[in-house]
């Protein structure tokens, strides 16, 4: 059995210069089975500043176990991110991301607190595995102009592995085009110790 009720919220503030805004969540877990069981709080929050004029945002957030009957387990993590895009109104033209994340899973929303990865499966340890990434893309019109096709290209790397990705995304962006995206992407990763291993993915959405 599994029981869940959380609650989010955000709270956008203008600024001379930029838009900050806040956000908090927290979630309150009870599990019983074989795997984890009692009750357990998470909770987390984060804050993103932006600026449109500059194509710039900002975004630190952190979530965490504050408490579980089973004193044994430790879940949080932490990221932050600066993000590039002159026209955040559209999908076209370039932009560029890098993150920086220490531990588990830093943001989700009440994603995260409903995610079917057992607790017991998602203990860090402390949080103290670090890694970082980054990828730069490139919107261009395709369809008539009707959907964005971004080339991509990304990089992370951890103490011990190092990753290379190349792909391709398309995007619905004009409103009269269906709700339709999908992409590709191949990988490269690289694992002290270990052959590299190669994969390749095709990942489609529709909505209505």
């Amino acid at each position: 059995t599994r029981l869940r009720l959380g609650l989010e919220g955000s709270w956008r503030m203008e600024l001379e210069k930029g838009r900050l805004t806040p956000r908090l969540e927290l979630g309150i877990r009870h599990d019983g089975g074989d795997a984890e069981t009692g009750t357990g709080v998470e909770a987390g929050g984060g804050l993103s500043w932006t600026d449109p004029g500059l194509g710039l945002e900002l975004e630190i957030t952190g979530r965490t176990l504050v408490s579980h009957e089973d004193d044994d387990l430790e879940d949080r993590g932490f990221s932050a991110s600066v993000a590039y895009d002159p026209d955040p109104s559209s999908g076209l033209g370039p932009s560029l991301q890098l993150r920086q994340e220490t531990g588990g899973r830093s943001k989700g929303g009440l994603d995260a607190l409903f995610a079917p990865t057992l607790l017991e499966d998602r203990d860090t340890g402390g949080g103290t595995v670090g890694t970082w990434s980054m990828e730069a893309a490139w919107g261009l019109p395709v369809l008539g102009g009707r959907f964005t096709g971004s080339p991509h290209l990304g990089f992370g790397h951890s103490a011990n592995s190092r990753e290379w990705t190349l792909g391709w995304r398309v995007a619905p962006e004009s409103s009269g085009a269906r709700d339709v995206s999908f992409g590709l992407k191949a990988v490269r990763r690289e694992s002290r110790g270990e052959a590299p291993r190669h994969a390749a993915g095709f990942e489609m959405s529709v909505r209505w």
